[in-house]
């Protein structure tokens, strides 16, 4: 999960034992709260603070880069927005629970190392969630409640009207929160690519049109699809007449109606932005046929540059509408390039004999 849906929607975790306070034994913020520095590393939101009422709203400014399309003119415009979030808190002795709600139940994100009924303080962020119904606070399943994010620890500094987010590594140094985060998902012979690959296969076996079932590069950083339950890679295989002989999370080697084929990651990264992703994927797929390369890369348009005519083809162009179905633009927000249709011809012509 990512820092700002963090933030803005708390942590469901499974629950079990219950307990109330989360004290931190003063270590967070020893002088006091709201140390802010002129070289803060962070996110700065502004809110607005109501104490009498224990609630408070939170404004959070983003920009987004388009490139929007009407007729040949092609624009690259960086558009503005804001979004805010209302949290109503409580205190459980010297724990802070700001609290959400999830359909018909009311939970709570859990914060500790402030004062008791003192809002305006330094809280460090943790894992364990608060259940209204039982009015209590679960840390149950977590080896480390402090650990928030790969191995970093987040905390909120609430001023009267702002509220600062720093993220501290393991060895105490600020992180920037809104740099790109490098994807930890590394089984890539056990994505949606894989399960995408082996369906395409399957119809190019039996002749169906494979229009449209191409498998999508930045498949390779999920895992199977839900529409299959509780399914992994080899129970997919199954269902499509695959064998897997072996595999490891870059490289597989499996057998279809009678060929053996070579599946080999090369190369794989996925960078998560506070707004999409970028993705690279290199792979081969080997049969005593011959072999298929697949180089692809896409990302979010990050410069006017690649906003134009002659680019059209490496755009991602979609309709875009609103929550309230008004159009908002024609255009894209991502690029991609790559061999991706010859790859596809390609293994078409692996698979039909």
């Amino acid at each position: 999960m990512n820092l700002k849906s963090l933030i803005l929607y708390g942590m469901l975790i499974p629950f079990a034992t219950s307990f109330f306070a989360c004290g931190d034994n003063g270590e967070i913020n020893p002088s006091g709260s709201n140390n802010i520095g002129e070289n803060f590393v962070g996110e700065k939101d502004p809110i607005v603070l109501n104490e009498t009422n224990h609630a408070m709203t939170i404004y959070n400014f983003k920009s987004e880069n388009r490139c929007v399309v009407e007729g040949d003119k092609y624009e690259f415009v960086v558009h503005k927005d804001t979004s805010q979030v209302y949290r109503e808190y409580k205190f459980l002795g010297d724990t802070l629970v700001l609290l959400y709600k999830d359909g018909d139940h009311t939970y709570g994100q859990v914060l500790v190392g402030g004062k008791n009924g003192q809002i305006k303080n330094k809280w460090k962020v943790t894992s364990c969630h608060y259940i209204h119904e039982r009015n209590s606070v679960d840390c149950s399943g977590l080896a480390n409640p402090d650990e928030v994010i790969k191995g970093s620890t987040v905390y909120f500094d609430i001023t009267q009207d702002t509220l600062f987010i720093s993220r501290i590594d393991s060895k105490g140094n600020a992180i920037d929160i809104n740099a790109p985060e490098v994807d930890d998902y590394d089984d890539y012979t056990g994505s949606t690519f894989v399960q995408d690959l082996f369906e395409f296969m399957d119809y190019a076996y039996k002749g169906v049109s494979v229009v449209g079932n191409l498998p999508a590069p930045w498949g390779a950083f999920r895992t199977t699809w839900s529409d299959v339950g509780e399914c992994n890679i080899e129970c997919v295989a199954l269902k499509k007449d695959v064998t897997i002989v072996s595999r490891d999370k870059s490289h597989m080697s499996f057998n279809f109606k009678g060929v053996n084929y070579e599946l080999n990651f090369s190369h794989a990264l996925h960078w998560l932005y506070s707004r999409g992703s970028r993705a690279e994927v290199s792979l081969s797929l080997k049969s005593d046929k011959g072999e298929c390369a697949l180089e692809y890369l896409s990302d979010v348009i990050q410069s006017p540059e690649i906003c134009s005519a002659e680019n059209a083809g490496y755009l991602d162009l979609y309709t875009y509408y609103s929550s309230n179905d008004s159009l908002l633009f024609y255009g894209a927000k991502d690029y991609h390039i790559g061999n991706h249709d010859e790859f596809r011809s390609c293994v078409v012509g692996l698979v039909r004999r």
